[in-house]
């Protein structure tokens, strides 16, 4: 019990489950509808598209399931399932690494699809954040942003490896270790550049321009719309200020 009480103040601190939410995937299902009789967005055009596409396919990707299993115990349950399956997400990778199997076209379908997860996520948070709530803190949502960023990083290394071992001279120079796959894939998802490994084939020539085009989604739309949030309050740290206050605060506009 004692190890228990100092797990959940580890992870919650003092904050109280209280929370009770509808079942992500019925709630999911009012989104599209949402989205489509633009219930409380006028979108139109390529950016109607878009968000209909992104409300649609997460039917398709564990992390809706994964929120309404955990949704049942309360909101922070939730969460902290949410930030579970970020990390096993993290980490897969360097499994996949350790033990051998980037080069099964099984490991490579799986990696795609945890990467285009990832992405349909996080543009989702933005381009839907009118039906959505608001995160538990901008900060949180900051740091989960980086942890994505490390992920997606492994996750095109991993890439790499499986087409280095299946296309002869995929490479300019001889690679045979793992740290040499991870160094390039950072190396070129944070458009540095370095020169001293670079791809010959036209099919790596193309993961590499994805990997361009996806640092900019980071720096130019991810980052940069929470980075200018990162002060403002949430549902979950602001307080309702009481009603006498209110009523003072309204004496002294008028």
């Amino acid at each position: 019990m004692k190890i228990k009480n100092l797990l959940i103040k580890l992870f919650i601190g003092t904050y109280k489950l209280e929370y009770t939410l509808n079942p992500a995937i019925q709630n999911q299902a009012k989104n599209v509808k949402r989205v489509w009789n633009n219930t409380k967005y006028k979108d139109f055009g390529i950016e109607r598209i878009v968000r209909l596409i992104l409300v649609s396919i997460q039917f398709i990707f564990p992390a809706l399931y994964i929120r309404h299993l955990t949704g049942k115990l309360g909101l922070l349950w939730r969460k902290l399932g949410v930030e579970s399956y970020v990390i096993l997400k993290l980490f897969l990778p360097i499994i996949f690494f350790r033990l051998h199997l980037t080069d099964s076209p099984i490991i490579l379908g799986i990696t795609i699809y945890m990467l285009i997860e990832t992405l349909i996520y996080l543009s989702s948070l933005i381009f839907l954040s009118d039906i959505y709530a608001s995160p538990i803190t901008y900060k949180r949502s900051l740091l989960l942003l980086f942890v994505n960023f490390i992920e997606i990083g492994l996750e095109y290394s991993v890439i790499f490896s499986y087409f280095n071992s299946h296309i002869k001279d995929f490479f300019t120079s001889n690679i045979c270790s793992a740290i040499d796959l991870i160094y390039f894939s950072f190396v070129s998802l944070s458009t540095l550049g370095f020169g001293d490994i670079s791809v010959r084939e036209h099919v790596g020539k193309t993961i590499v321009l994805c990997q361009v085009l996806t640092f900019i989604l980071f720096v130019g739309l991810f980052l940069n719309f929470y980075a200018s949030k990162i002060q403002d309050l949430t549902y979950f740290n602001s307080e309702k200020k009481p009603k006498w206050n209110q009523q003072e605060s309204n004496k002294k506009t008028k």
